[in-house]
C-alpha cells in the first residue's frame, strides 16, 4: 500500500471511531469580542440558603505576576461559618492561557477537604492533555499519585473555557460545545444563551451550563452526577462581560455565588 492510501485509509478508520459527539463540538477559536481586561472580582457563596458559606476571589491577568507569552488567572476559595463546620473547603488555581487563542498551556491546582488535600498539575499541548494528581489522607498522612494522558485536541481548562465562551457572540439561542480537562478527567462542556435580560438589576446575557464526563479511552460520554441540573450563569451584557451570579445544583446541595465586588488592576 502506497504511504498516500495508508495515511488516507488511517484517517478515514479515526473518523469513523469517532463518537457522534465530537461532530457537534463549535469551533475552538476565539471570537470577536475582546479579553478581559485585568481586574479583580469577589463572590459571595450560599449553599443550602446558608448566604455567608464561603468566598472566592479571582484575578485575571494580576500585575505582579509575569509570564512571557501567557495570561495569568489565579483564584482562592474558602468556606466560612456554619459551611466551614459542616464541610470545610479550600483552593488555590493558577491558570495559564495564550493570550491570542485563548487556549491554556498549564493548570495547578489544591484542593482541600475534611479528608484530603489533592494537587493537580496539568499540561496541555496540540495533541494531548497530560495531568498528575497527588491525593495526601489527612488522617494517615499517606499519599497516593496518579499519571494520565488525555490524548485529544483542542482541550481547555476551567479558566480558559470562560474566557473561550465569553469571546464569542453570545447572541439569544447560541451553543457552545467544547472539551475540557480541569482536574484529572476529561468533560463536554455544554452552553446555551438563554436571553439578555436585567438581573438584580444590571443588564446580563443568561447561560445554561452542562456537562457530561468522557471516557479518556473510548470517548464515551457519561453522566456527571456531581452536577444534578444544568446549572445557570448570568455575565454582565457590557464589555467586561464577568460573572455576576453562578447558579447550580451540586452533590452537595444548592449553591450560588454572587459578585460583590469588582476592581481594575
Amino acid at each position: 500500500m502506497k504511504p498516500t492510501a495508508l495515511i488516507f485509509f488511517a484517517s478515514a478508520t479515526l473518523a469513523s471511531a469517532a463518537p457522534e459527539w465530537v461532530g457537534g463540538l463549535t469551533s475552538p477559536s476565539a471570537g470577536p469580542h475582546p479579553i478581559i481586561t485585568p481586574m479583580s472580582v469577589d463572590y459571595q457563596i450560599s449553599w443550602k440558603g446558608l448566604v455567608d458559606s464561603g468566598k472566592l476571589h479571582i484575578d485575571f491577568g494580576p500585575k505582579n505576576i509575569k509570564k512571557p507569552g501567557a495570561f495569568v488567572i489565579r483564584s482562592h476559595a474558602v468556606s466560612q461559618g456554619l459551611a466551614a463546620k459542616l464541610y470545610s473547603y479550600h483552593h488555590d488555581f493558577w491558570s495559564e492561557v495564550l493570550p491570542t487563542t485563548l487556549r491554556p498551556r498549564y493548570f495547578h491546582a489544591v484542593e482541600t477537604d475534611p479528608k484530603e488535600t489533592v494537587t493537580y498539575t496539568i499540561r496541555y499541548d496540540s495533541k494531548q492533555v497530560e495531568s498528575e494528581s497527588i491525593t495526601k489522607n489527612l488522617k494517615s498522612g499517606k499519599s497516593n499519585t496518579k499519571n494520565r494522558t488525555f490524548t485529544f485536541s483542542p482541550v481547555f481548562d476551567l479558566f480558559s473555557a470562560m474566557l473561550h465562551v465569553r469571546s464569542q457572540k453570545l447572541e439569544d439561542g447560541d451553543q457552545i460545545a467544547i472539551v475540557i480537562h480541569p482536574f484529572d478527567t476529561p468533560y463536554l462542556l455544554r452552553t446555551k444563551v438563554v436571553s439578555h435580560e436585567v438581573h438584580e438589576g444590571q443588564k446580563s446575557i443568561r447561560l445554561s451550563v452542562g456537562m457530561n464526563k468522557i471516557d479518556r479511552d473510548s470517548l464515551e460520554l457519561k453522566s456527571y452526577k456531581k452536577l444534578k441540573d444544568n446549572a445557570t450563569l448570568w455575565l454582565s451584557d457590557d464589555n467586561d462581560r464577568i460573572p455576576l451570579e453562578f447558579r447550580a445544583a451540586v452533590f452537595i446541595g444548592d449553591v450560588r455565588a454572587v459578585l460583590t465586588n469588582k476592581k481594575k488592576f
